[in-house]
């Protein structure tokens, strides 16, 4: 019965990601046995998130032409501005054509699914990710006397992010797809980011010291103020993902286990 169940699910979720959409189409429901046990209710169920994040990661580096995604790794941004007032030392960096790599690459540690309350419990990391631009601009002081300041090309790497959230879900409007209602209890780990910037007034040894201070200072404005910018940051996923989310027909996979 498991083995059965099991491959049935698999077949539906590779059909989904596969089969071309339409807004006449027939849903073919699954139901599952009447006499499934919890303990096997509980296994179909987090092979079926399995599947569904190896989905995700498929989207994420390939896209779909069938649900009108583009590949998202690398992620294409026009700009960013940071502006850290760290008192000591104080920062205005805007970067411009942002090409950010390694999303794809995420590994979940965990992620558990409450049928009764639809609430994800999710830890996810990303081992690398690479942040290249074509242009920054960087302005700021050290002891609010010595200038800090530069412009030309910069890479930023950040090792093991870690993020962990409660999403709680729901279906779309149409009952067709799983969307976010809203983000909780979200916490991150930043340790590391490391700065390549080139083109700091003074150049050789100026760079690294520059570096080492974009390094020092993000690092610890980001952990300072982690509170701040992770309700602003589950903000901005609901606002982007669902939009995304609602293209895809998932709630049919999971309204069998509610």
């Amino acid at each position: 019965m498991k083995l059965l169940v099991l491959f049935a699910l698999c077949a539906l979720v590779a059909a989904s990601a596969a089969a071309p959409r339409s807004e006449n189409h027939e849903v073919l429901v699954y139901d599952l046995p009447r006499d499934i046990v919890p303990e096997q209710r509980n296994f179909l169920l987090n092979v079926l998130i399995r599947q569904l994040f190896n989905f995700i990661r498929d989207i994420i580096q390939n896209g779909s032409w069938l649900i009108g995604i583009p590949p998202l790794d690398p992620l294409k941004l026009e700009s960013f501005h940071l502006v850290v007032p760290a008192g000591l030392i104080n920062l205005d960096l805007e970067l411009k054509n942002i090409l950010m790599k390694g999303l794809g690459g995420f590994v979940v540690h965990k992620s558990d699914l409450s049928t009764r309350d639809l609430v994800f419990d999710l830890d996810i990391a990303f081992p690398k990710i690479d942040i290249s631009t074509e242009v920054y601009d960087l302005t700021g002081d050290l002891l609010t006397a010595i200038p800090i300041f530069g412009n030309g090309r910069a890479r930023f790497f950040v090792d093991k992010f870690r993020l962990r959230a409660k999403l709680y879900i729901k279906p779309s409007d149409d009952e067709k797809a799983v969307i976010i209602d809203k983000i909780e209890d979200v916490s991150f780990d930043l340790p590391t980011i490391k700065s390549e910037i080139e083109g700091a007034i003074g150049g050789g040894d100026i760079d690294n010291i520059v570096n080492a201070i974009v390094e020092d200072v993000v690092i610890d404005y980001v952990n300072r103020f982690r509170g701040a910018i992770s309700k602003i940051g589950a903000g901005a996923v609901v606002t982007v993902l669902n939009p995304i989310l609602e293209k895809l027909d998932t709630w049919r996979y999971l309204k069998p286990f509610l």
